[in-house]
Order: structure tokens, then sequence, then C-alpha cells
């Protein structure tokens, strides 16, 4: 797949705020706009779906988000019923071990599409934007791992966290460039290989989220009282 075109496209969905359950342009037309061909942006789409940031259906188009509940039953039991808190104490018990792993596993590639992200991060201009960095950083940590099952649970954590309950927000410009340096933190240990550095980093981003998620939560219930 030719990066520039997932590039293009993840711009495209940023510049124009669409937002999850939006539909983006026909095929054709989204070619068009981005003056790409329609193999190279169905390369790029597919991208994005196998990392839960869009789904497809026949006859239906392409959306923004997680594939709805009622065209994928096999996730059901996994999706229903979970709570944001269900997510972060997953993410948090799963993914510093991804990014051991993928320090020691991590190509070339990986390392320099990852710094990439990271520096996207670091210039977000809203929560949007952000979003579709975030989320392509750490499915590219689970793509590091060369691991097929490890990266398959990546992409159903990464499909639950853009339910609207789940997303978190960073609506802060201060908080996007605190979480885009622990983002380059953990790059910066997997170009080093050190897969105990990745862990703790991971974990303390991951900590870090979760820590101010739940203070905006409790600020929100305060003021609400």
């Amino acid at each position: 797949m030719d990066k520039p075109v997932l590039d293009a496209l993840l711009d495209y969905i940023a510049d124009h705020q669409l937002k999850d359950g939006d539909a983006l342009p026909p095929e054709r037309k989204l070619a068009e706009e981005l003056d790409v061909s329609r193999r190279e942006l169905r390369a790029a789409l597919a991208s994005l779906e196998a990392s839960g940031r869009v789904w497809r259906g026949v006859g239906r188009g392409t959306y923004l988000g997680a594939r709805p509940l009622k065209f994928a039953p096999t996730l059901r039991g996994l999706r229903a019923g979970t709570s944001p808190a269900d997510i972060a104490e997953m993410r948090l018990l799963f993914e510093p071990a991804l990014a051991a792993l993928a320090a020691t596993k991590a190509s070339g590639d990986d390392l320099q599409e990852l710094e990439k992200c990271a520096r996207k991060n670091a210039a977000a201009k809203n929560d949007d934007e952000w979003q579709q960095w975030d989320h392509r950083f750490h499915w590219l940590i689970g793509q590091a791992t060369r691991n097929p099952a490890l990266i398959a649970l990546m992409e159903v954590i990464n499909g639950m966290r853009v339910k609207p309950e789940v997303r978190e927000k960073t609506s802060a410009q201060e908080t996007r460039q605190f979480f885009a340096q622990q983002h380059q933190a953990i790059v910066n240990a997997l170009k080093a290989r050190d897969a105990e550095v990745a862990a703790q980093c991971m974990r303390e981003h991951l900590l870090s989220v979760q820590g101010r998620a739940s203070a905006k939560t409790e600020t929100g219930a305060a003021r609400r009282a």
C-alpha cells in the first residue's frame, strides 16, 4: 500500500471533521478528490478497516468508526455491556506487553511510521485529528509484533475504543501535547530495542489517559450535582 495515499485519506477525514458514523464519499468521487487511483484508495481503506477506523458494507458505502454490532455478531460478546473502565483495564494489561514484543520485532519501516504518527499527534489541531493518528499509532504497534493473533486482538480493542462512550476526548491542546510526548517516548524505546522501557512507557501513557479521563468524569459529575 502507498503510505502517502493513507496519509492523504487520514488528512481528508481530519480536514472535513468527519466523525464516527459519518459516511465517506463514494469511492470514485473520493479517489478524484485525493487525486489517487481507485486501487490505491481501496488499499488505504483496507488498512483503516483493519485498524477499526472504518467499516465497509456491500451496497452501503464506507463509514467511520466500528462496524455496528448487527453487522459483526462475532464481536457481540466482547462489546455488549463493556464499559470504558473495562476497556481501560484491558488495555493496561495488554498493550504494555504488545509494546515490549514490538521492541524486539519492529522493522525499520514500522519505526518510521510510528515516528511519523507521533509527529502527526503533536501537530493535531483538534480532537478528531488526534483520534485519527492516535488509533493508527496503537494499531501500528500491534502490527509491529508480527503476531497475527495479537494483531487481531488489537484490532478488536481499537474497534471498541471508537464507541462514543469509550473515546478518550483530548480537546485541550496541552493534553494532546502531553500524550504526544508520551507517544514519542514509546517510539524512542522501540527504536532502542528496549522491551522493558517500551512496556513501562506504554503503561505510563495508558495510566495518564485513564487518569485524565477519570478526572474529567468526576469534574462533570460534580458540576451536575
